[in-house]
């Protein structure tokens, strides 16, 4: 039996100390919590990885919501009131919704002087009362698509890519009644998103109609004004009257395979359609701006995903560091490869 001498003693103690100092240091690493978009891994991955690369001392912990469970999931742990999640994603126009129940710290002290780096519409949509909520982290977009092969079959001339000649909401319900047929199945135009907001205020705004209170809480009788009723009455049109538009279609990837297997000649949707659309062999499409009505003014769909950080966390200054890093020029570059959206950094 190997007897212990009082310097392999000693020696022993000091081993075991160091290794316990090595898993002190380790302990001593913070935890990120960060609540991120259900875009895929692929996508969301190296922009994780970078960040823990760069922040060695961080233990960065993320998890990918998918975009219908989102809302909810937000709703139910920010109404806990904890410390957790440190970061999450918060959809643009919810801003003030969160920023209005202390879900939000403010972030101008952080971002403020850097305003002239952002995008205006991108910034503004991150502003609640003369303050930065929330950070932009991409922007987006509505366009009109066109469906080439059909619209030449019926002898109408395809919009173009050019915001001084975008089509009038006249023009795409004069044209989507000549491409109709329900016999094939075809349809002359369709939303993608046939019953949200984002898609369909700038409807009425064309028209001139106003469609928040100036303090952002409440529309009262603003949607019984004459103008947003006109811009209603034609979207209700479209899918009676006219009969150019599918009833009941509210899936989002639904309307988007309709166009992209020929069944709808006219399609508005996100910026996000069109890689999707450029791997449909057989369809030929054009895009162009959204639409705005005869006599008004053109309105466009802008903002997206923000990253807002919890003011009841206990590492703001970690998660500072982290809304920094994806706010970065670096970051952001990666990111539009990645995944093409409009950027919200005027160096990108």
């Amino acid at each position: 039996m190997q007897q212990l001498t009082r310097r392999s003693l000693l020696g022993s103690a000091l081993a075991g100390g160091a290794l316990g100092g090595a898993g002190a240091q380790a302990q001593q690493k913070t935890k990120l919590s960060v609540v991120w978009v259900g875009w895929t891994e692929p996508e969301v991955k190296p922009l994780m990885d970078a960040y823990s690369a760069a922040h060695p001392d961080v233990d960065l912990a993320y998890e990918r919501i998918p975009f219908a469970e989102m809302m909810q999931t937000l709703e139910v742990r920010l109404n806990a009131r904890t410390p957790l999640p440190d970061v999450f994603c918060t959809d643009g126009p919810l801003t003030g919704s969160y920023a209005v129940r202390g879900h939000l710290l403010d972030l101008t002290p952080v971002f403020g002087p850097e305003k002239a780096r952002f995008t205006p519409a991108a910034w503004n949509q991150g502003m609640f009362r003369d303050k930065l909520y929330s950070a932009p982290f991409q922007s987006s977009s509505a366009l009109l698509y066109a469906n080439r092969k059909l619209l030449a079959a019926a002898g109408i001339e395809p919009p173009v890519a050019d915001v001084n000649r975008r089509w009038t909401w006249e023009q795409v319900a004069d044209a989507a009644a000549k491409m109709t047929d329900k016999s094939k199945g075809i349809w002359g135009f369709v939303f993608e998103q046939t019953d949200r907001p984002y898609q369909l205020l700038p409807l009425p705004q064309s028209k001139g109609a106003k469609v928040i209170s100036d303090d952002g809480l409440s529309v009262g009788d603003l949607f019984a004004k004459p103008e947003f009723l006109a811009a209603i009455q034609y979207y209700a049109d479209l899918f009676n009257k006219r009969g150019v538009s599918p009833q009941g279609v509210f899936d989002f990837s639904l309307a988007r395979e309709m166009f992209a297997t020929g069944r709808a000649a006219l399609f508005v949707g996100g910026t996000w359609c069109v890689d999707q659309f450029r791997q449909s062999k057989d369809l030929d499409f054009a895009v162009a701006p959204f639409p705005f009505f005869a006599g008004g003014t053109p309105v466009t769909q802008t903002g997206s995903w923000h990253l807002g950080i919890n003011p009841r966390g206990k590492n703001i200054e970690k998660s500072t560091e982290f809304v920094r890093f994806m706010l970065s020029d670096p970051t952001q570059e990666t990111w539009f490869k990645l995944r093409p959206a409009p950027p919200i950094l005027n160096a990108v």
